[in-house]
């Protein structure tokens, strides 16, 4: 009875082996491969980089989401001039300055992208007027102005991904401007400047949160006639500048 029982037994293993093998086919072969490829530094690599960006893309989905862009830059300010009727032609020259700028860049609802924030912008230009008195010797005065800005944009945002770790954004609209120093080579410059600033911002993403920034800007400022004097009606400014940095996201 035991010997039938153990010769049962043998054969129904040897049978499930044959069909275990036929089944996976002849190109079965069931020793343990030890030599792998896999690169299993890198794979931990792309799961922590996916990991975030599925953060990112969660924070990017919510109702509101920001990032902050500190810029340094330098520029230069360019000037047109309407003369009075009465005035000789009055000469600007274009000269340059630093700015710095936060740029806090707002997503609400996922709608809409709005930037704000505060820009120091240092406005350097020459102008040359003439002498209003003809008892003056000379036939103008030369005057190198230093105006410092302190500007805050109203500005709307649109902004694309170009590659996986470059980014493309512009932003375009009004700005609210203050000027900081009271005294001024030339009397009449107004306090407050009203323009229209457009920005455009490379960003290469070191992870899902930073970049680096580089842009340029063009503002257009004194739609409120930043001057009236004897010798000038009306004053504008045309500021180009280029810029660097960093942005953070939260």
């Amino acid at each position: 009875m035991n010997k039938t029982f153990l010769t049962a037994a043998i054969l129904i293993c040897f049978m499930v082996i044959t069909a275990s093998d036929s089944f996976a086919g002849g190109n079965y072969n069931p020793k343990l491969k030890l030599n792998s490829n896999t690169d299993y530094s890198k794979e931990k690599i792309s799961k922590d980089y996916n990991t975030a960006l599925k953060v990112h893309k969660r924070i990017a989905g919510s109702l509101i989401s920001a990032s902050i862009d500190f810029q340094l830059g330098y520029g230069t300010t360019s000037v047109n001039v309407t003369e009075t009727s009465s005035s000789k032609d009055v000469k600007t020259e274009s000269k340059g300055g630093f700015q710095i700028g936060a740029i806090l860049n707002l997503n609400l609802f996922n709608i809409i992208n709005l930037s704000t924030g505060l820009d120091f912008t240092k406005k350097n230009f020459g102008l040359t007027t003439p002498y209003v008195n003809p008892l003056q010797t000379g036939d103008s005065i030369v005057s190198d102005l230093s105006n410092n800005y302190l500007n805050i944009p109203l500005n709307v945002n649109y902004s694309t991904m170009i590659s996986d770790k470059v980014g493309l954004a512009f932003t375009g609209g009004p700005y609210f401007g203050m000027l900081l120093n009271a005294d001024n080579a030339v009397s009449g410059f107004k306090n407050f400047d009203f323009g229209v600033v457009g920005t455009l911002t490379g960003k290469y993403y070191l992870n899902p949160f930073v970049a680096v920034i580089l842009g340029t800007k063009a503002q257009y400022g004194g739609l409120n006639n930043l001057l009236s004097s004897s010798s000038v009606e009306k004053l504008h400014t045309v500021n180009w500048a280029g810029f660097t940095g960093i942005s953070v996201g939260f």
